[in-house]
């Protein structure tokens, strides 16, 4: 799948449904709206959190993941860049692990500890 905004829409649609509002893998608040926008904020409980989102790869590119769509998901842009090309990193103190799921070419993100 082409990254674009219109199939990141779509993937949307498809993980979150007509949400406007969703939480990634690890908690990161994702405001629909906010597509591609590192910027975009909202006050809840009087804390400012950023909810911009983007694609993210499960197995990166550089690791022999490609851009189909079973390899993609919609991740807070925060995470993602925390996330970066590893199959392996920490975010909050959550130590996460990109695995191969058994009998499939599929992968998903993993919590460890």
């Amino acid at each position: 799948m082409r990254i674009n905004r219109k199939n990141a829409m779509r993937l949307w649609l498809r993980a979150c449904g007509d949400r406007e509002y969703a939480e990634d893998f690890d908690g990161g608040l994702m405001c629909r709206e906010a597509y591609g926008d590192p910027n975009y904020y909202e006050f809840r409980g009087g804390q400012k959190i950023y909810c911009g989102w983007n694609v993210h790869h499960i197995l990166p590119k550089a690791c022999g993941g490609s851009d189909a769509v079973e390899n993609l998901m919609c991740t807070n842009i925060i995470t993602n860049e925390l996330a970066g090309d590893k199959v392996s990193f920490c975010i909050d103190g959550h130590l996460y692990q990109v695995r191969k799921v058994k009998y499939s070419h599929r992968h998903q993100i993993v919590l460890v500890k």
